[in-house]
């Protein structure tokens, strides 16, 4: 499976608390105790792995439809993103 076919979600049992000023948003990770400042395609994308798993492909199309356009700047670095949130713990790969 490659990175771009394997599912990602926010952990079932972590809980994110969210606040917004603007296109800014502070998330608070209950579980690890780490506040993140995320811009606006960054909590977009997150918002919908907290909703529901998605691949890279579908967390896009997904973003697209929420924003009600098709050409969004930056979706082209959603792997990078997601990698990113990985990294910092707000989500995990689905099991296959």
């Amino acid at each position: 499976m490659t990175g771009r076919e394997r599912s990602w979600r926010v952990p079932v049992r972590t809980r994110l608390l969210w606040r917004s000023y603007e296109e800014h948003f502070i998330v608070y990770n209950c579980a690890s105790g780490q506040t993140h400042y995320l811009n606006l395609l960054a909590a977009m994308a997150l918002q919908q792995m907290e909703e529901r798993p998605a691949t890279i492909d579908e967390l896009g199309q997904r973003i697209r439809v929420q924003a009600g356009v098709d050409d969004i700047a930056g979706l082209a670095q959603l792997p990078a993103l997601v990698a990113q949130l990985d990294e910092l713990g707000l989500i995990a790969p689905t099991p296959p």
